[in-house]
């Protein structure tokens, strides 16, 4: 993935710092130089951000370009589809699966195909504060190293079917 990164990067994509792309990404390699990614970004596995559209080339022989501008903070869910002319504002979360065909405004949470605001940046971080205070939490080192996970702890996350991972 690291590789495709460069790439896209040689060719002109711009990205901030602290940027996480998860493998099987797709940034669209026609037009990166039309696609912007914020700071504090992460990309889950498999999302797709397009900057061109090729529908009408056999009707009418046109594609239409549109640049994607990603703002700060913001989390794209897995399996997204970002559409050519979007711009997503700072503090959003897009949920997995979603296809954002319009522009985001900032402080959003979306999900849905079409994407559709659900929520603020603050209600969804309320809301998410209150189910932390009485979920079990897990150290990052802890879980994210799956070959060193302890059976006991796998069956324990098995049995709860619920928790946190604590980042900080």
């Amino acid at each position: 993935m690291k590789l495709k990164i460069r790439k896209w990067m040689k060719d002109g994509l711009t990205i901030g710092e602290n940027v996480s792309i998860e493998n099987g990404c797709s940034i669209d390699p026609s037009f990166p130089w039309l696609i912007t990614i914020g700071n504090n970004v992460t990309i889950a596995p498999n999302v797709c951000i397009l900057s061109h559209d090729a529908s009408m080339k056999y009707s009418n022989g046109k594609t239409k370009l549109g640049s994607v501008n990603i703002g700060n903070n913001v989390f794209i869910g897995t399996k997204s589809i970002i559409f050519p002319g979007v711009t997503i504002g700072d503090n959003v979360i897009i949920g997995a699966g979603s296809v954002v065909t319009r522009s985001i405004s900032g402080n959003s949470v979306v999900c849905g195909a079409p994407a559709m605001l659900i929520s603020t940046f603050e209600q969804f971080r309320e809301k998410n504060e209150l189910l932390l205070c009485n979920s079990i939490r897990y150290d990052r080192a802890d879980v994210l190293n799956n070959n060193d996970i302890r059976l006991t702890m796998k069956e324990e996350m098995r049995e709860r079917k619920f928790g946190y991972i604590d980042y900080k």
